[in-house]
């Protein structure tokens, strides 16, 4: 298969990228420093926030003749902070990497997709709960990525493609690593949440548990993959407190939060 990975210099698309070109997969790894060249995976440096670079890229695959049989969205970007203080760069940054970014890419390079391709978009398990505290503009993106990829479902589908959602929960990336020193960023510098951060930071890692091997996330990937028919959401290693917590009523979900980070 020819495969266009996004966000493959580290993390879980890193992980994707190796585990797929053992199988004989061309992978045409994009970001911003992605994995050097070896046999199968041939790096693409291009930052997906930005249009001119993604086309030069499509204009680069339509010149060698290159027909994609799936594109795979995996690149994102994690901070913690709150809605009354992140700064205008940051929150317009994550909209652009993890929501925007996909929605160019996919729209960009679909003329290469062979018919009956599949386009998988990486959302996350927090995408279909309510969302938490100081994480909350990373759970707007992925529900808004989750979105997107159902309406994309919907219209690509008519044309006979595949849109395949798959949700992550922790996984041991450097993603997930950012998420201990973005707290403590925060902790320092807010005004109204200082301490309430650094519980929740506790509460958060106590919740989550160990983070899961990124190979698992990869070996999924395969697996969909070589689907004929495949399912529109996968879930792995999905956290069962915070689905939990989502199922009870909003008002009780800030009731429990306000009691836990007393």
């Amino acid at each position: 298969m020819n495969i266009l990975l996004t966000g493959a210099g580290s993390g879980l698309g890193k992980a994707t990228t190796e585990y797929l070109s053992r199988f004989g997969n061309c992978i045409f790894a994009c970001d911003l420093k992605p994995p050097v060249k070896e046999n199968n995976i041939i790096p693409m440096a291009v930052d997906i926030t930005q249009e001119n670079q993604l086309k030069a890229v499509f204009t680069e695959l339509q010149k060698g003749h290159v027909k994609l049989d799936a594109m795979i969205n995996v690149a994102g970007i994690f901070h913690m902070d709150n809605l009354l203080e992140i700064q205008e760069e940051r929150l317009v940054k994550m909209l652009e990497v993890n929501l925007l970014g996909a929605i160019r890419v996919n729209k960009i390079f679909f003329p290469l997709l062979r018919e009956h391709g599949k386009i998988l978009i990486t959302s996350s398990e927090v995408a279909p709960l309510d969302p938490l505290p100081f994480n909350s503009v990373y759970h707007i993106t992925k529900t808004a990525l989750d979105s997107y990829a159902q309406a994309l479902r919907q219209e690509a589908g008519l044309l006979g493609y595949h849109v395949i959602t798959v949700r992550p929960g922790a996984f041991a990336t450097p993603l997930e690593q950012s998420s201990v020193p973005s707290m403590r960023e925060m902790s320092e510098s807010s005004r109204y949440f200082g301490g309430q951060a650094e519980r929740f930071a506790k509460l958060m890692r106590m919740f989550t548990g160990k983070p899961a091997d990124p190979v698992k996330y990869a070996e999924l990937i395969e697996k969909i993959l070589r689907k004929k028919h495949p399912a529109a959401v996968y879930t792995i290693h999905a956290n069962i407190g915070l689905r939990l917590l989502a199922l009870l009523p909003k008002n009780m979900q800030v009731s429990v939060v306000k009691l836990l980070l007393k």
